[in-house]
């Protein structure tokens, strides 16, 4: 069982614990995140380049909850607060350091996610 491994302090592991009651079911669904995150990064950091900021803050809402269903509950917290941030004011500027640090936050949770999925497999 995994409730004895030794998760990466940015993971809630006592989310996990509660939420998953088998290691292949966490496996399945790290192994989701995986295959779907890559890409909306991408997404993201495109939409950046472009300045468009409603298709960042969408791309935003969207995944910050698959962040948190995978234990990454504070990267969740501030990605929701960004979105509110960036949605409620209108000079917000997308390509700004704030934004840039999100991004790149999820891209090294993504990186965490892929080390835990490669630990317990």
């Amino acid at each position: 069982m995994f409730e004895t491994h030794q998760f990466n302090t940015i993971l809630d592991k006592e989310f996990l614990l509660e939420n998953y009651d088998t290691l292949e079911y966490l496996l399945e669904v790290f192994g989701d995140f995986l295959a779907l995150m890559p890409e909306e990064v991408e997404e993201i950091k495109a939409a950046q380049a472009e300045n468009d900021k409603d298709k960042v803050v969408r791309k935003i809402h969207a995944i910050s909850s698959a962040v948190g269903f995978v234990g990454g509950i504070d990267l969740s917290d501030r990605m929701k607060k960004f979105e509110v941030k960036a949605k409620n004011d209108p000079d917000f500027d997308i390509a700004n350091e704030e934004s840039q640090a999100i991004v790149n936050e999820i891209d090294a949770f993504i990186g965490i996610i892929q080390q835990e999925y490669n630990q317990l497999s």
